[in-house]
């Protein structure tokens, strides 16, 4: 604990919440789009949660350094476009063959090489195309919600200028209240309920 700062709170909070909530929403609209039951949907994002928080916690204890096992956002933004057409099972299979590559990578070394080659201008740019809709219709909702979007945005370039450290936070923190202030939030029909895991068999093709 005598490292224990508010900055170093506000900064693990973030992380937290950031590499977390950034990805779920991400997941709920392609549950969305797929048609996934509520079950299936909750039962996706239990398994993200008890993934990368017990990842995160091993990790951190085992290796004496701050580790936050993220889930891949471009990963999840790929979903939204490609989940609707193979599937649930399909997916799961894609992620399984995609776990397996990147454990191998990890444990050959050979991923700080590959990425030695590869430029970083063509990384940017893959990351830019997968998140590019996503940051364009934070704009677009300005047609809809023009006050909040406007207040969030400027409430993140203030706190950029004079509190580099807690600009995120204040845009999350302000545009919580404005939502939850402007009374049309639907939060009386949201209900509680303990997640329970469903089991996906993954099914692989070569169409």
């Amino acid at each position: 604990m005598k490292d224990f700062s508010l900055s170093a709170l506000v900064a693990g909070f973030l992380a937290v919440f950031i590499s977390f909530a950034g990805p779920v929403a991400i997941v709920f609209q392609a549950a969305r789009l797929a048609g996934l039951s509520n079950e299936l949907t909750s039962s996706w994002i239990w398994a993200i949660g008890m993934g990368s928080g017990s990842a995160g916690l091993l990790l951190s204890y085992r290796l004496k350094m701050p580790i936050i096992a993220a889930w891949s956002t471009p990963g999840a933004a790929l979903l939204v476009v490609s989940l609707p057409t193979i599937g649930i099972h399909q997916a799961v299979g894609a992620y399984i063959v995609a776990a397996l590559l990147v454990l191998a990578l990890g444990l050959s070394g050979a991923f700080q090489t590959l990425i030695r080659h590869i430029p970083k201008g063509i990384v940017a740019a893959m990351l830019a195309g997968v998140l590019f809709n996503f940051g364009v219709q934070a704009f677009v909702a300005i047609q809809s919600s023009p006050a909040l979007v406007l207040c969030v945005l400027l409430a993140f370039l203030l706190g950029k200028r004079l509190a580099p450290r807690y600009a995120t936070a204040l845009a999350v923190a302000l545009g919580a209240a404005l939502v939850l202030g402007r009374g049309d939030n639907h939060l009386a029909q949201v209900a509680l309920s303990v997640a329970r895991p469903v089991f996906i068999a993954p099914e692989w093709s070569w169409h």
